[in-house]
C-alpha cells in the first residue's frame, strides 16, 4: 500500500472520497513563485503541480512524497492543492499494475506525511481552512506524521463544524495514542452526529485504555447500528472482562453486524467461563456472517461442546463458515477433528481446503500425508502453498520428493512454501535440491532454500550455491549413513 498505515488509507477513502471530486484548484501560490533556485528535479515536479491535466497533477505530488525530506521546499505548494479533488484513476500499485482512484489531494496529503516533521506546523495551520476537504486531508497527514505535537489541534478539531473533519480527526487520534486524547474522545461518543461516534469509538478501541470501557459498554446501546457495532469491536481490542455482559447481551442484537461484532469482541475478551454458552447459542444464528464469528471466537476456547460444534460447522452451507471451523480446529488441535478435516481437503471451496490442509499441519496426523500430497496438484496457488506447509508441520520424510517438484512451480509463494516445507522435514535427501533452489530469480526462494539447508545441516553459508555444494560433497556420506530405513527415503 502506498500509504504509510491502512488506518490513514480508510481516512482517505471512506472520508475524502466520500464527498465526491471538485474541480481543479491550482496551488494558492502563484506558479511565478516558484524559487529559481530550486533544485532541477525538485523544481520539475512543484511545476508538475500546477498541469492542467488532473493525473499529472497527482503524479507530481506522488513523486514529491517520495523525495521525502528533499521535498521540504515543496511543503507550501503541497499545502496549497490540499483542495484540489478532481478525481482520477492512477496505476500505482506494486509494478504499476494496481489501479487507484485518487485526486491531487489526496496524494498531495500523502506526500505530506511520508515528508515528515517539517510539515506539522503547515499542516495545523490547513486545519482553519475554509475548505472543509483541506481540513480532512490535514488531519489524514498529521495522522501519518504521529507527532505528540499533532494531538491538541486534532482535539480542537474534533468540534469542528464539518463531521468529516472531526471524524478524520478523531481516527488520527487514535493513530497517535496519546492518553490526553481519551478523554476528548470519550465525550465525542455522545455527539449528535453518528459518524463522529463511530469514528471516536474506533479511535478508543485502537488506543486500547480501559478508561473507555464503560463509555463504549454504553456505546452499545446508542441508536445507529454502525456505532454499535464500533463500540463492540473496540471492547474486543481493549479486552476488558467488564464488557462481557454487555457483549454478550450484543449477541442478541436486531443487527447481525453487531451481534458478529461481539461474538468476535467476545473470543478476543476470552472470557469462557461466561461468554461459552451464549456463543455456543449463538453459533445457530440465521446469519451466516455471525456464526462465523461465532466459529472464530470458539477457536480460542478448547472445551468439550466446541468440538463438536465446530466438527457440525464443517458441513454448513455457507464456505466462510466452514472456513473459519477449520481455522478454529487448527487452534484447538482437536484430534476428533482429522477425519471431519481430510473430508474437508475435499470442499468445492478453495478457500476452505486451505483451511483444512493448514488445520491438517496443525494437527500434525500422519493420516493426513497421503491426502496432501494429492492436494499439492490442487487448482488453486493458496491451497498448494498451504498444503505445502501442512507436509513440512507433518516431517513426513515421503513428502519431499513431491516438494521437490514444487521447487519448478511458477508461483513464487509455492516455490516458497516447498523450501521452507523441506527444510522442516530435516531430510538429507533434500539438500540438493534446495542448493539448485538457491539460483531462482525470487530473493524469496533463495532465502527459504538458505534457511532450510541451514536447519537441515547446522551450517550457515547464506546464499552462497558453491560454499553448500562444496560442504555437502565434504560431509554428505556422515548425513546418509545415519539415515535409518524409511527416513531419508522420497
Amino acid at each position: 500500500m502506498r500509504i504509510g498505515k491502512v488506518s490513514l488509507a480508510l481516512a482517505v477513502l471512506i472520508t475524502v472520497l466520500a464527498f465526491g471530486f471538485n474541480g481543479y484548484a491550482q496551488p494558492n501560490i502563484p506558479k511565478e513563485n516558484i524559487p529559481s533556485d530550486l533544485a532541477a528535479a525538485l523544481k520539475a515536479e512543484v511545476e508538475g503541480l500546477y498541469a492542467p491535466e488532473v493525473g499529472k497533477r497527482a503524479q507530481a505530488a506522488i513523486n514529491l512524497g517520495t523525495m521525502g525530506e528533499k521535498a521540504v521546499p515543496a511543503i507550501p505548494f503541497l499545502i496549497g492543492i490540499l483542495g484540489d479533488t478532481a478525481g482520477v484513476e492512477l496505476k500505482t500499485g506494486p509494478e504499476a499494475q494496481i489501479a487507484n482512484l485518487t485526486s491531487p489531494a489526496i496524494e498531495a496529503a500523502v506526500a505530506l506525511g511520508k515528508i515528515g516533521t517539517p510539515a506539522l506546523e503547515p499542516l495545523i495551520g490547513a486545519l482553519k481552512d475554509k475548505d472543509p476537504n483541506v481540513r480532512v486531508l490535514a488531519a489524514v497527514a498529521m495522522e501519518e506524521l504521529e507527532d505528540l505535537k499533532a494531538v491538541k489541534p486534532l482535539i480542537a478539531a474534533l468540534k469542528d463544524e464539518n463531521f468529516n473533519v472531526q471524524a478524520t480527526a478523531a481516527r488520527a487520534l487514535g493513530e497517535i495514542n496519546d492518553p490526553t486524547a481519551v478523554e476528548p474522545l470519550i465525550a465525542a461518543l455522545k455527539d449528535k452526529k453518528a459518524e463522529v461516534r463511530g469514528s471516536a469509538a474506533a479511535a478508543l478501541g485502537e488506543m486500547g485504555d480501559k478508561k473507555a470501557t464503560l463509555p463504549l459498554i454504553a456505546a452499545l446501546k446508542d441508536p445507529t447500528e454502525k456505532v454499535r457495532r464500533l463500540a463492540a469491536v473496540s471492547l474486543g481490542e481493549i479486552s476488558d472482562t467488564r464488557a462481557d455482559q454487555a457483549l454478550i447481551t450484543a449477541l442478541k442484537d436486531k443487527d447481525a453486524e453487531v451481534r458478529a461484532a461481539a461474538a468476535g469482541a467476545l473470543g478476543e475478551i476470552h472470557d469462557v467461563k461466561p461468554s461459552l454458552e451464549p456463543l455456543l447459542a449463538a453459533s445457530k444464528d440465521k446469519d451466516p456472517q455471525v456464526r462465523a464469528k461465532v466459529m472464530e471466537a470458539l477457536g480460542g476456547m478448547n472445551a468439550p461442546k466446541v468440538e463438536g460444534v465446530l466438527i457440525s460447522a464443517l458441513q454448513d452451507n455457507d464456505a466462510n463458515i466452514r472456513l473459519h471451523a477449520a481455522e478454529a480446529l487448527a487452534e484447538i488441535k482437536s484430534p476428533k477433528a482429522v477425519k471431519p478435516l481430510l473430508a474437508a481437503l475435499k470442499d468445492e471451496s478453495p478457500s476452505v481446503r486451505a483451511a483444512a490442509a493448514k488445520a491438517l499441519g496443525a494437527l500434525k496426523d500422519p493420516m493426513a500425508v497421503p491426502p496432501l500430497f494429492d492436494l499439492l496438484k490442487d487448482k488453486n496457488e493458496s491451497v498448494r502453498v498451504n498444503a505445502a506447509e501442512a507436509l513440512g508441520k507433518t516431517k513426513s520424510p515421503r513428502a519431499v520428493k513431491a516438494l521437490v517438484s514444487l521447487l519448478k512451480s511458477d508461483e513464487v509463494p509455492v516455490r516458497v512454501s516447498a523450501a521452507t516445507a523441506m527444510g522442516e522435514i530435516g531430510s538429507p535427501r533434500g539438500v540438493k535440491p534446495l542448493i539448485s533452489a538457491l539460483g531462482d530469480k525470487s530473493m524469496s526462494v533463495r532465502e527459504a532454500a538458505a534457511r532450510g539447508l541451514a536447519h537441515i545441516t547446522g551450517k550457515n553459508f547464506g546464499q552462497d550455491p558453491v560454499q553448500w555444494n562444496k560442504y555437502w560433497e565434504e560431509h554428505k556420506e556422515a548425513f546418509l549413513s545415519v539415515c535409518t530405513k524409511g527416513l531419508c527415503r522420497y
